[in-house]
C-alpha cells in the first residue's frame, strides 16, 4: 500500500495515498468539523466548515476535497481558519430554527456539537428567520411513507440528494430554486418512496429529515442500553444497533425503541433497509403470546401454567406412541445456537429427517436495477439456498416443508420471527397435527 506523510497542526501523519486531508485528520484523531462529507458518499464540498490552511496555497481550502500530498503542511487552528470557520457557522445558523428542545436529532446532532465547539458565541442576526412550510409543528411536512421533512432546519449539505443518486440510484430528491430560496424537494411533493429511505435520517446532520417511527419517542440519553446485534430479517445479515429505551414508563418499562445500522464494510457498509429498521414492533407486540395456551373441550384457547401445558403435550405424545410422533417446525430466523439445540433434541427423540422442518419466506423487494445496496429475497439469515428456480414463496417453502404422510401427535414450533414469516407455510405442516406447541412463538396464533 502506497502511503503519504503530511503534517497537520505540527503532527506528522501517515495515511494511504489518495486520502483527503479531512480523512487523514479523522483517522489521526484530529478534530475538523464537517457536514456535507460522509464516508459512504461522494465528495461535494458544499458546507465549507471543514476549511483549513495549507502552506503554499494562497487561500483556505476545503479539507474534504483536497487530496493529501507528500510533505503537505496543514493548519486547522490558525486565527485565519478559526475566524473563517466561525463565519461559515454563523451563515449556516442564520435561518436555522431554535428547535433543539423538540427536534428528534437533539443529543446526536453534529450541528449542535460543532457549533458549540467551533461556532461563534452569539448570533448577530435579529431579523425574522426564513420560513418554508410554516413554523413550529407546521414546518414538518410529509416526505413519503416513512419520513418527515422540516425544510427550515436544512443546511443544504446535499447528503440526502447524493444518497438517493449514488446508493439508491433513484434520484428522487434534488435542490430546487436558487440562492436564498433553495430547498430540497421531490417531484410534485410526492416524497421519497424507497426501501432505503430510513438511511436519509442517518445521513442528515441537522434533523431536517426524521422518521415517523421514531418521531417524538425518545432522546439518545433515554437509550443508554444500545446493544450491537445482527438483523435477522433477511440473509444479508446487516450489522445493527438495537436501542433500548431504559427510562421506565408507567406501564411497560424499558422497551425496544429503534434499530439503526452499524458499520461493517464487508456486509452492509453504513446502511440498512427499511424492513430491518422499522419491522421490529412484533418483538414486544401486544399480540405476541406471553404464556401457554391449552385448547379446552369447548374448543377455546385458555391460559395455563407451564407445568400443565407440558403435561398435556406429554400425554399427547405418549398416546400417539412416543416421541417418534413429534414434529418440529423451526423458523430460519432462529439463531444458530437455537437450530443446533433443536437438531440435538430431534436426534435424542429419534425423529426422521423429515420430522424437523425449517421454514422461511422468499419475496422480491422492489429496488432500482443498479442500486448499490441490494436487499436479498430470502427473509431469513440461516438458510442454505436449495430453492425452486421459480423463486416464489410457495416453492421455497415446499422444498423444506413436505407434508407428512402420517398423523403427528404434536408440532413443536420455534419461531423467533414475525408472524407473517410462518403464517403461510405452517398450515402445510400442521394440518395433520393433533396439538400445536409454540416455543418463543411469533405474534399470531397459527
Amino acid at each position: 500500500m502506497d502511503t503519504v506523510t503530511l503534517t497537520i497542526d505540527g503532527r506528522q501523519v501517515t495515511v494511504e495515498k489518495g486520502r483527503t486531508v479531512l480523512q487523514a485528520a479523522i483517522e489521526s484523531g484530529i478534530k475538523i468539523p464537517y457536514y456535507c462529507y460522509h464516508p459512504g458518499l461522494g465528495i461535494d464540498g458544499s458546507c465549507r466548515v471543514c476549511i483549513v490552511k495549507i502552506e503554499k496555497m494562497p487561500k483556505l481550502q476545503t479539507s474534504c476535497s483536497t487530496t493529501v500530498t507528500e510533505g503537505m503542511v496543514v493548519h486547522t487552528r490558525t486565527p485565519e481558519v478559526v475566524e473563517a470557520r466561525a463565519s461559515v457557522f454563523e451563515f449556516l445558523l442564520i435561518n436555522h430554527p431554535l428547535d433543539c428542545p423538540v427536534c428528534d436529532k437533539g443529543g446526536e446532532c453534529p450541528l449542535q456539537d460543532f457549533s458549540y465547539s467551533f461556532g461563534p458565541n452569539e448570533s448577530r442576526m435579529e431579523f425574522p428567520r426564513r420560513v418554508f412550510d410554516g413554523e413550529g409543528v407546521r414546518a414538518d411536512v410529509d416526505f413519503g411513507p416513512t419520513l418527515m421533512l422540516n425544510r427550515n432546519r436544512c443546511i443544504l449539505c446535499t447528503r440526502c440528494v447524493r444518497f438517493m443518486r449514488e446508493v439508491d440510484t433513484d434520484a428522487q430528491i434534488n435542490i430546487t430554486d436558487r440562492g436564498y430560496g433553495s430547498e430540497i424537494a421531490t417531484f410534485q411533493e410526492q416524497g421519497v418512496h424507497s426501501l432505503l429511505s430510513g438511511n436519509l435520517m442517518d445521513v442528515c446532520p441537522v434533523g431536517a429529515i426524521t422518521t415517523k417511527d421514531y418521531r417524538f419517542k425518545a432522546r439518545p440519553w433515554d437509550n443508554p442500553e444500545a446493544v450491537d446485534t445482527i438483523c435477522t430479517l433477511c440473509e444479508k445479515g446487516c450489522n445493527t444497533t438495537a436501542w433500548i429505551k431504559a427510562k421506565p414508563e408507567w406501564a411497560k418499562g424499558p422497551q425496544l425503541i429503534r434499530m439503526t445500522p452499524r458499520l461493517n464494510p464487508d456486509v452492509n457498509g453504513y446502511w440498512m433497509c427499511d424492513i430491518g429498521r422499522f419491522d421490529y414492533h412484533w418483538i414486544e407486540g401486544d399480540h405476541r403470546l406471553q404464556r401457554p395456551l391449552v385448547r379446552s373441550e369447548a374448543g377455546t384457547l385458555e391460559p395455563t401454567d407451564w407445568t400443565n401445558a407440558l403435561s398435556k403435550v406429554a400425554d399427547k405424545v405418549t398416546a400417539a406412541g412416543g416421541t417418534g410422533a413429534l414434529r418440529f417446525f423451526v423458523s430460519a430466523q432462529a439463531s444458530l445456537e437455537e437450530l443446533f439445540l433443536i437438531g440435538r433434541l430431534g436426534g435424542a427423540f429419534g425423529l426422521p429427517e423429515s420430522g424437523v422442518a425449517v421454514g422461511w419466506r422468499q419475496r422480491e423487494k422492489p429496488q432500482p436495477k443498479h442500486a448499490k445496496f441490494k436487499i436479498p429475497p430470502t427473509d431469513a439469515p440461516n438458510v442454505r439456498l436449495r430453492m425452486d428456480p421459480v423463486g416464489n414463496e410457495a416453492s421455497a417453502m415446499n422444498c423444506v416443508c413436505p407434508r407428512s404422510s402420517t398423523r403427528s401427535a404434536a408440532a413443536i414450533i420455534s419461531a423467533p420471527a414475525p408472524s407473517r414469516s410462518l403464517r403461510r407455510v405452517a398450515p402445510s405442516m400442521l394440518w395433520r397435527a393433533d396439538a400445536i406447541w409454540m416455543a418463543r412463538t411469533c405474534s399470531a396464533r397459527l
